[in-house]
């Protein structure tokens, strides 16, 4: 693990409230801590972000109603399409395609499954709706509109920290390519972890351009130490409760500032209660349920580094391509 003192939470948390109504001042700390953060770990905690405690308890409740529904009726609206639209079977995602880390390989199979679903008017990837849970539909689309703006108001703020002021980010993501995803971490042996023949999901950075993140009480998800040499350290980002939202870097925004942000490497692991023990069939892993608000670029707009972050010392160090091409390339890499 990371030589990060326990007291010591690299992880800033940053006031809402302070960038969309503060004082001048406010507004200034905010983008100040914002960045820091982003910089030393490319992750931040935000606080007071307009989601109700009510709002996200109900967000829980139709995710764990969604996956505790038999694995054929589930299976009636699975993805067939990149982007991913619907169900995905625990198991169809190796993540470690993107980025093999510590005691990872080609071969660590992601223990999860999950659920996607794109912007409500996207004409060429509709999303898949299951019939059997009424009510399901209209909460995660108002759910998926109001992360929308929480986004874009974010971006607002970090192209104020690196010192853009043409809205030369913000224009690259109206409207997004954004995912919605509902994850669920089935629960475990503790010898199928320990032994690396599977991980709940393995060592990454999102590609899109930042994702919000709740995530239950459970424990597991970590972020690569900086701080450390040792590239395969891990810090983790231990739970409060589920009204804390959690964002992190992609590789799009690391693509689009030509380096000078990098994407947040994270993984989940076993929760860190569990750790130091012996492997053994009788110990399972709890479930673990995430929500993930997956931001993503404008898809006809290129994910190569924008003019402003590219000059004579700085040339560009990733190729044009557009957003959709960028989303189904990394897609195709991890459902081999």
């Amino acid at each position: 693990m990371g030589s990060m003192p326990e007291t010591m939470d690299p992880i800033l948390t940053v006031d809402y409230s302070h960038w969309i109504s503060g004082t001048e001042e406010q507004r200034h700390g905010f983008v100040e801590n914002l960045m820091k953060s982003l910089d030393n770990t490319g992750f931040v905690k935000l606080i007071n972000h307009g989601f109700s405690e009510q709002q996200l308890k109900e967000a829980f409740d139709w995710s764990r109603k969604f996956f505790k529904q038999p694995l054929e009726v589930k299976k009636e609206i699975l993805s067939t399409t990149n982007p991913v639209r619907g169900y995905t079977v625990t198991g169809a995602e190796t993540t470690s395609f993107l980025n093999v880390g510590a005691g990872e390989s080609h071969e660590t199979k992601d223990h999860k499954e999950h659920f996607d679903q794109g912007n409500k008017d996207d004409p060429d990837w509709p999303n898949k709706w299951p019939k059997s849970l009424p009510g399901f539909q209209t909460f995660y689309e108002n759910y998926y509109e109001q992360c929308e703006t929480v986004c874009l108001t974010l971006i607002k703020a970090l192209e104020e920290g690196l010192g853009v002021y043409d809205g030369c980010i913000t224009k690259r993501c109206v409207p997004s390519g954004t995912d919605l995803r509902l994850t669920h971490y089935n629960k475990i042996p503790l010898e199928e972890i320990t032994t690396g023949r599977k991980i709940r999901i393995a060592s990454h950075s999102d590609f899109g351009i930042i994702t919000l993140l709740f995530q239950d009480g459970v424990g597991g998800l970590e972020v690569q130490d900086r701080s450390n040499p040792d590239l395969e350290s891990f810090i983790p980002v231990r739970p409060t409760n589920d009204t804390e939202m959690v964002i992190n870097l992609g590789a799009t925004m690391q693509r689009w500032t030509n380096d000078k942000l990098f994407g947040g490497i994270h993984r989940v692991a076993m929760p860190e209660g569990l750790k130091g023990i012996n492997g053994s069939s009788d110990i399972m892993i709890p479930g673990r349920t995430s929500i993930a608000y997956l931001f993503k670029a404008k898809k006809e707009v290129s994910v190569g580094p924008i003019a402003a972050f590219v000059d004579e010392k700085h040339p560009a160090k990733y190729p044009e391509m557009t957003g959709l091409e960028y989303h189904q390339w990394c897609n195709s890499r991890f459902y081999k």
